[in-house]
């Protein structure tokens, strides 16, 4: 008994000592995650085009094996890129108000990018919410950077729901 309670104290004393060092009025050790996101971005910029049409093969269907899910199937986005400068990203977002989605990938661009792909994951939806045969999509393509947001890409598509 004596060694089980040795072990809680102990373990109570790390945890206060942790706190106690990465708070805010010592701050010897600094716990937090390190932020990729803000921390790839910088001022540049990039000439970029959009290859095909990202809007054009969204579709909704039926998933398989029983599951009663239908699934938002969202097509790759292809960048052409030239003239990178500065580390700047790419931003691809979709969004479907009727199914309260919305959805964005991002991607640093460096110098040695001629031709990026942005993909996006299947996301799934219970058979009842999918109530439409069409749904209304915005899709969105953006370079970002600490200087500005320049849109390359902006499209208003239907969205069939194939049953």
């Amino acid at each position: 008994m004596d060694r089980v309670r040795r072990t809680q104290w102990a373990t109570v004393a790390v945890m206060l000592a942790v706190l106690v060092f990465s708070g805010p009025l010592v701050g010897v050790v600094d716990l937090t995650p390190e932020t990729r996101g803000a921390a790839a971005l910088g001022d540049g910029t990039a000439n970029a085009t959009v290859a095909g049409d990202p809007g054009a093969d969204l579709v909704i269907d039926e998933g398989r094996f029983g599951t009663n899910v239908s699934y938002l199937r969202i097509p790759p986005a292809t960048v052409d890129l030239a003239a990178v400068e500065g580390r700047s990203r790419l931003l691809y977002h979709v969004a479907v108000p009727g199914l309260g989605f919305e959805r964005s990938v991002t991607h640093t661009v460096s110098g040695d990018d001629e031709r990026v792909t942005l993909r996006m994951d299947p996301r799934a939806f219970p058979r009842e919410r999918i109530r439409n045969d069409s749904y209304r999509a915005t899709i969105t393509i953006s370079v970002q950077s600490f200087e500005a947001t320049r849109r390359i890409y902006r499209e208003n598509a239907s969205v069939p729901v194939h049953r």
